[in-house]
């Protein structure tokens, strides 16, 4: 019995050590993280400002920036698919605008960039069909060229319309 309490004086005073030391060390990353934009400022800040090893710096920053990224996320996505209802409405309203660009009719809405353009793509591909024969309407009539054609008649934004006027050169060229 007296190995056991023996054991426990020497061995509970380096746990808390332990564990004290893993607090600090988490308080010295939270800390660094505040007054930097990204993980590498992090990493460089524990090194200079509290003397880490490069290498555990970086990993120790690099994980936070993980998980605060992880948590934003989570957050960012609970509060879009709460709106789920509202964005339906907007992707109507959008996907029937007389300009055609929906991307930017989304941002209008406070959509950011990517899911906007994510979004814009999914309805772009919906309707392949339907591209496909104005494309074919367009390359038919000899007045203008392919992608003018689909911008004025069919309002397609100016990006996809010269993509699709490159596309058709290219394959001109290699005939």
């Amino acid at each position: 019995m007296r190995s056991t309490k023996w054991s426990l004086v020497v061995v509970l005073p380096a746990v808390v050590v332990a564990c004290k030391s893993a607090s600090r060390k988490l308080s010295e990353v939270r800390s660094c993280s505040a007054i930097t934009i990204d993980a590498k400022g992090a990493s460089q800040c524990l090194v200079l400002q509290y003397k880490w090893s490069k290498a555990d710096a970086d990993k120790a920053a690099g994980a936070f920036q993980r998980t605060e990224d992880s948590t934003a996320q989570v957050s960012a996505d609970s509060g879009w698919h709460a709106g789920a209802a509202q964005h339906e409405k907007e992707i109507r309203q959008c996907a029937s605008d007389p300009s055609g660009d929906v991307v930017r009719c989304l941002l209008g809405y406070g959509w950011a960039d990517a899911r906007a353009k994510g979004t814009a793509d999914s309805l772009w591909r919906r309707d392949a069909p339907q591209r496909r024969d104005q494309v074919l309407r367009c390359t038919r009539q000899k007045q203008m060229q392919a992608g003018a054609c689909l911008q004025l008649y069919y309002k397609w934004s100016p990006d996809r319309s010269l993509a699709v006027d490159d596309s058709i050169r290219r394959a001109q060229m290699r005939r």
